[in-house]
């Protein structure tokens, strides 16, 4: 079996080195966009942190500029472009996507596989649209990106990485070089700056490469109906609910605030069904404790909010932000990009 998965990774690495070779000599085109296009992507499936800094540079950037998110909307049961609104139906745009909108009420959020139709289109609707921000859009080579900005988690950075089957690189460690900037997600807070010096090395970035280090905080439950916070949240034991890569720094989190966790995991971007939250109430009502709540995380509230009336009680979310070391620097290089672009 390991015979056969080197061999797998070896004919898929073969494959997308020619791909990429094709559009580096120019045989393949990329179309340049005469608006700042910033990927926010990676080299890995999942789980590496993309959502959370896009949503950060949207954040940043939706404070002088009118921005556009564009996003191919993972898992979606749909096809083609559509814009995200508030109200919209995960199921049909993509749990991520509608993260992004309910995060970003006043940017344009949308989905398209095509991310150059996709950029035409918003620029035809939405002429004044300053900035595109593609979120998971690294290997779209097809559109010519402005800034390409690529997250690697600190526990399991690509270069630590294999090529698909084998392991889970969409592409060689080596097409790293494409990016302008590397995010170290996940890095824990007790890490000391020459770890983040050995780290650094290894990666042999490029003269044109700039690396930053961002960590995740957690914050206070809050209520999928109404986004009322809990109070005493220390008091209950909880039935934590989890479809994302992984649940693993969310169950150590609570676990260290002293929380008694019960995990019911689910694959990434998982769309729940009724027999899921029969059996999620179950596991829940079984639990002897006196106090216990049923908590969630904030992109698997997008599609758990449609089941409330299966529930007798509050289901809480909890969501995080990102925290990037030497921040200010960081914003400093997409400012001054967007502004020189």
């Amino acid at each position: 079996m390991r015979f056969l998965l080197y061999s797998l990774s070896f004919i898929y690495g073969t494959i997308i080195k020619l791909r990429n070779s094709l559009f580096n000599y120019g045989i393949l085109k990329a179309t340049k966009h005469n608006i700042p296009i910033i990927c926010i992507g990676n080299l890995s499936v999942g789980g590496s942190g993309k959502t959370p800094h896009t949503n950060y540079i949207a954040k940043l950037l939706s404070k002088k500029y009118k921005i556009a998110i564009l996003s191919r909307g993972y898992g979606r049961k749909s096809s083609g472009f559509n814009y995200v609104n508030l109200d919209s139906n995960p199921i049909l745009i993509g749990d991520e996507p509608l993260q992004l909108k309910l995060n970003n009420p006043n940017c344009i959020v949308a989905v398209n596989n095509d991310r150059n139709k996709g950029v035409k289109k918003i620029l035809n609707d939405k002429p004044n649209t300053n900035i595109v921000l593609l979120d998971d859009g690294f290997q779209h080579r097809k559109i010519q990106a402005s800034l390409n900005i690529i997250t690697t988690p600190f526990y399991k950075p690509f270069i630590n990485d294999k090529l698909l089957p084998l392991g889970r690189l969409r592409e060689p460690a080596s097409e790293a070089k494409r990016s302008d900037i590397i995010l170290i997600t996940n890095t824990p807070y007790n890490i000391n700056d020459y770890e983040k010096k050995k780290l650094k090395e290894k990666l042999n970035l490029k003269t044109h490469q700039t690396i930053y280090f961002s960590s995740i905080t957690y914050e206070k439950y809050k209520c999928i109906n109404n986004n009322t916070e809990l109070k005493n949240e220390n008091e209950y034991t909880i039935t934590l609910v989890t479809g994302i890569a992984n649940s693993n720094p969310l169950k150590h989190y609570l676990e260290e605030k002293g929380r008694k966790v019960n995990l019911i995991k689910f694959p990434d971007h998982h769309n729940y069904k009724l027999k899921d939250i029969k059996k999620i109430l179950l596991i829940h009502n079984n639990e002897k404790s006196s106090k216990k709540l049923i908590l969630t995380t904030e992109k698997d509230a997008t599609k758990l909010r449609r089941f409330l009336p299966n529930f007798t009680q509050k289901i809480y979310y909890i969501a995080i932000k990102v925290k990037i070391d030497k921040n200010q620097k960081f914003n400093k290089q997409v400012l001054d990009h967007v502004r020189e672009s």
